[in-house]
């Protein structure tokens, strides 16, 4: 499995440079993610991630069912950091999460989900809601407590990958602050022309 993941890691890392080659648009995406600042560093010299906050809406009329995370795609050790599962109920809104900023930020992508799987022995990784370990995300209809509280009775959204210096930014306000402080928000909405009848809005809120 290990040498397998690796295979996909470099695929990806040759898929980048190939990029890079062959299209303007997206070198320059690969140049601002691999570019942009994602940790300042403390008074011993350890660098220290800056944090990013993260939310969720729901605006449709099923529960929102989902997982998220951080890693950076080019490390062949990446692990996802502060995973995250979520349960949203129809028409509501999560709370605030506070994320450290790394290259990638994922809503329910294929690699995320590979990423945790993978690492599940390692301490940094804690799944507390196993049903909530999918790729994309599931929209219920069934009631909570019954057995299909997390299926996808009503459909599915494509899950959501984006990437620092393109989508988002970590960037302070204050050359003192130690921290970005701008917000990630993903809104779920219906969608019939969408593969699973549903789709995930990104959002990039500036500080």
């Amino acid at each position: 499995m290990k040498f397998n993941g690796r295979l996909v890691k470099f695929a990806a890392y040759s898929g980048l440079c190939a990029c890079i080659v062959s299209s303007i648009t997206c070198g320059t995406n690969v140049v601002g993610n691999l570019s942009s600042a994602t940790s300042d560093f403390s008074p011993n010299g350890q660098p220290i991630p800056r944090v990013l906050r993260v939310a969720f809406i729901n605006n449709t009329n099923f529960r929102a069912i989902f997982t998220f995370g951080a890693y950076d795609q080019l490390n062949q050790n990446t692990i996802p950091t502060n995973l995250g599962q979520v349960r949203l109920e129809a028409l509501t809104s999560s709370q605030t999460f506070t994320q450290p900023c790394r290259r990638t930020f994922s809503v329910g992508g294929a690699e995320l989900i590979r990423l945790i799987k993978e690492n599940r022995n390692s301490p940094q990784i804690n799944i507390p809601d196993e049903r909530a370990l999918i790729q994309g995300v599931n929209f219920s209809g069934a009631p909570l407590g019954d057995p299909l509280e997390a299926e996808p009775t009503e459909g599915t959204a494509e899950g959501s990958v984006r990437l620092v210096g393109v989508d988002y930014s970590c960037a302070r306000t204050d050359i003192r602050q130690t921290t970005g402080t701008g917000l990630l928000l993903f809104t779920f909405e219906p969608d019939a022309a969408s593969p699973g009848g549903f789709r995930v809005d990104f959002q990039f809120v500036e500080p």
